[in-house]
């Protein structure tokens, strides 16, 4: 499996916020600026995935760009996501007045909503989705599989049963690690440590960090870094 870094920060770094790229095929979330990343490492034809962990914008704002290029060709894809996410995307196209991908959308887009223990599953992958603690959010992580290897993604949380779900389950994980302290939204450095230490079978990666989650946690975590390519 080989997992492309996108990004590796949360919004108020130089770095573009947390996204993946696996296989080539399946993206996992939309931040700021990954349209443009996205463009500059392959191409957008083999994009048949896409999945929204949450609406914040850090996660979700440039669906849209990816959408209007996948339209070109009318490429089918898949996109799996929290509750409500078409009606979002609607509301989005009439916003930014574009509102053509409607009919696109309709067409040639299937949408899989998850749930928490809900699992997808196709000729090329399974997912497992787990509820997220983010402030109050609709948030999902996942296991995602891929023969014999098992990929945790957080997605943005704090401290939950959900999360020792993911490294029950998983060889390697991909961890928010935006925190210097515990809060109500992300996990903090330490924790993450700590989690290390509870699964010494799992290769935990932080993601989403942020300047101060860096810099206290540079000896204790595994952080990523933009366009890393990581092969599992």
């Amino acid at each position: 499996m080989k997992i492309t870094v996108l990004g590796s920060g949360c919004t108020w770094t130089k770095e573009l916020s947390t996204s993946f790229l696996i296989n080539d095929n399946f993206l996992f979330d939309t931040p700021q600026g990954s349209y443009r990343r996205i463009l500059s490492m392959i191409d957008l034809v083999n994009i048949h995935y896409i999945y929204i962990s949450h609406f914040h914008s850090d996660h979700f704002a440039e669906i849209h760009l990816i959408l209007e290029k996948c339209k070109r060709t009318n490429q089918k894809l898949t996109i799996i996501a929290p509750k409500g996410c078409k009606r979002r995307l609607f509301a989005m196209f009439r916003i930014f007045e574009i509102p053509h991908l409607i009919s696109y959308v309709k067409k040639y887009v299937t949408f899989v909503t998850m749930k928490h223990g809900k699992t997808y599953q196709d000729e090329n992958y399974k997912l497992t989705f787990y509820k997220m603690q983010h402030g109050g959010l609709l948030c999902f992580g996942c296991v995602f599989e891929e023969g014999n290897k098992k990929i945790a993604f957080s997605a943005d949380t704090c401290m939950c049963a959900s999360v020792h779900e993911l490294l029950q389950n998983a060889n390697v994980a991909f961890l928010d690690t935006a925190a210097v302290q515990p809060n109500f939204k992300h996990l903090s450095v330490k924790e993450v440590a700590q989690l290390q230490q509870m699964y010494p079978q799992v290769t935990i990666y932080s993601v989403h960090g942020s300047v101060d989650s860096w810099s206290e946690g540079k000896n204790i975590c595994r952080f990523v870094h933009d366009k890393q390519i990581i092969k599992i």
